[in-house]
Formats: C-alpha cells, structure tokens, sequence
C-alpha cells in the first residue's frame, strides 16, 4: 500500500501537524507515503522526517498530480482540507484511484464536502459531534469512521521543570502563565478577544499573572493593537501576543494555565496541564474527571459545547485554577492520562490502516 496526503499549505496548525506525526508513524510500519502540497512553514519539518513532498505548480495542478500518480504508482490517496477534497474527487475520476478524507471540523467548504461525500469510501471524522453533524449533512452512515485526532507523546509529555521553557520564551520563572493558542481567524478571533479580557481582570490585581497568545491568522494583529492597550492601562507587560511556533510542546511546559479547544486542548493535556476548554461552538469549561466524557464528544468546544462562551465563565474557572494549584495540578495530571489511553497516535495510526484497508485492493 502506498499513500499520497494531499494537503494544501504546510501552515502551523494542528491538521499539518496531526498529517506529519501520522505519516511518520505510517512509513514506520514499513508503508510509503508522500504528501502533494503547495509548500508553507512546515515544509522542512516533513522533509527532515524523509516524506517524498510533491510540491503543487500554480495551474494545472489536477493534470500535475493525475501523471504523477501513476508515475509514483499511489494506491490511495488520503485529503485533509477543502481544496483537497476535490483535487481528490477529480484524480480519482481520472485515474479511478480510491481515496479518503478526514474532515477536522465544520468549517469546510459545502460543497468539496458533499463532492468528498459522494465520490469518497471513507469519510474520517475526529469527533462523535463531528459525525453527527455530517449525518444531518447527508453523508452515509456507512462511509463514516469516527476517528479521533493522535497525539505524538514522544513530544507532548509532561515536564517537571518549566524553566527552560519560560527562558527560551523570554518570560519571567515566577510568573504565573496563562496561554490561549490558536488561530488568530474570523471565526476564533472573538475568543482571543475574551482571553485578553479576562486576562486584564486578573492581571490588574495579581502582578505576577501573564496572558500569552500564539497562533497565525489574519486578526493578529489586532490582538497587538489591544493588548498594547491593556499592557498601558495597567502599567506592566501582562498581554503578549506571539506569532505561531514550531515548538508549542515548549510553550505548554511554560504555561500554568492553557485555554484552548480541540487538538490544543489535546496536546496540553498530553503535557499535563490544567485546560479551559473554549472554541468556536461553545464553551466546556475545566477539564476535569465528571465532563470529560462530554468534553471529547463535543471536541472540547470545537464541535460542540455545555454552554455559550462568556467572558464571566472564563475569568471563574481560570480564577479558580489558580486559587486552587493542588487541584489544577491534580486534573492536569488526569489529562494527561486520558490522552495516553484514548488519543495516543499509535492507536489511532492502527484505525486508520484498518480504515485503508477497507478500501484497497
């Protein structure tokens, strides 16, 4: 079995992540996979790990790809975004080779969706919200595999001593971190605008919180623009605003605190964090042993939520945390062995290989 991915950009974001940490542990197993891409930040990082990049022309990237395929002789194709879901659909017409999706969440686009649906064998959904809600888009409930997104716990793990990551970051040993990573986009730009709130409510009476928010998006730098007006009104550096990293394994170990949703809220738990879980649907709240049945079918806030996102039920629950640090470490602590039994990626590799087997030869 050889696989081609087929991403559009190698962006720093958790789907280009999830595809390079399975890839790897894919060609570990002794099968070939390449990846069609237009290129991006993390191009060197899945080059270094020895993935065979086929990097997309500006045109014509359909009649590219169809000669491509039979000259590496592919044998399924595998797509993770809107734009490659009909590439995918359109190769496999020309070409008659299978192929699967995984659909990451429900901003893509109706109709390469509903393309990916028809023409697909599988569709991958990360999410038991995810898959109900491609039900009531129509999707057959045969071709959906609930398969949730893997964590490499080989980088996310926890780390006694954050030093060296607050050093690396340039922020203070004693503070007291707080970080919301994410897209800084149109639809997850409001969140970052209530973390800088709350942050400024705690911030102004204990001199020793610290907000940081990292991520790539369009609305970045508005996140500057208001923090800088937070930074005056109180008098200190309390609001940082940071570009995304390739080393957010190093930014979690930093963190007291991490508030963020879907595969953030993974990761962070996989380090042993206590996590606010907030996105996009709604808001779920403190990671914690009696939700998180709720928190994973709803994608911690991702897919679905408990309730609305509101500024008064963030500053509650990350008052709370740092009133309570037996407590916060305690649920960390949970956190991080949820994710080592249920969103292991080698777990998660083996539903997939069962998943491409389903649809080979």
């Amino acid at each position: 079995m050889k696989i081609l991915m087929l991403i559009s950009r190698l962006n720093i974001g958790g789907t280009e992540k999830y595809t390079l940490a399975i890839s790897k542990i894919l060609m570990a197993r002794g099968i070939p996979i390449g990846v069609a891409t237009e290129g991006g930040p993390l191009t060197a990082a899945y080059s270094a790990a020895g993935i065979k990049l086929h990097i997309l022309p500006s045109r014509n990237k359909a009649a590219w790809l169809s000669s491509m395929l039979i000259k590496e002789k592919y044998e399924l194709m595998h797509a993770h975004d809107s734009k490659s879901f009909t590439l995918a659909a359109t190769l496999s017409n020309l070409r008659n080779i299978p192929f699967v999706v995984t659909v990451h969440g429900t901003y893509h686009d109706k109709s390469a969706l509903l393309t990916a649906a028809r023409k697909s064998k599988r569709m991958i959904s990360v999410s038991p919200q995810l898959t109900n809600w491609l039900k009531r888009h129509q999707v057959p409930t045969e071709k959906i595999r609930t398969i949730p997104n893997g964590i490499e716990l080989e980088t996310f793990h926890p780390v006694k001593n954050p030093n060296s990551s607050r050093k690396g970051f340039g922020l203070p040993l004693s503070s007291k971190i707080l970080l919301y990573a994410g897209r800084f986009s149109f639809d997850k730009y409001p969140i970052a605008r209530i973390v800088v709130k709350v942050a400024e409510q705690i911030a102004k009476n204990d001199p020793q919180v610290i907000a940081v928010l990292m991520g790539p998006g369009t609305k970045r730098s508005y996140l500057v623009s208001l923090a800088a007006a937070v930074n005056r009104r109180i008098g200190r550096k309390a609001i940082i605003v940071r570009p995304p990293t390739s080393r957010i394994h190093e930014a979690y170990a930093a963190a007291d605190i991490v508030v963020g949703t879907g595969r953030v809220a993974l990761e962070a738990m996989a380090c042993g964090k206590p996590v606010v879980a907030v996105g996009v649907a709604g808001y779920c709240g403190i990671v914690q042993p009696n939700l998180i049945d709720k928190m994973i079918q709803f994608h911690f806030g991702d897919h679905g939520a408990m309730n609305s996102v509101s500024t008064q039920r963030l500053n509650r629950d990350i008052r709370f945390l740092l009133g309570n640090p037996a407590l916060a470490r305690e649920w960390g602590e949970f956190g991080s062995q949820t994710v080592k039994k249920k969103f292991s990626n080698h777990n998660v590799v083996a539903r997939l290989l069962q998943t491409y087997k389903e649809v080979t030869p």
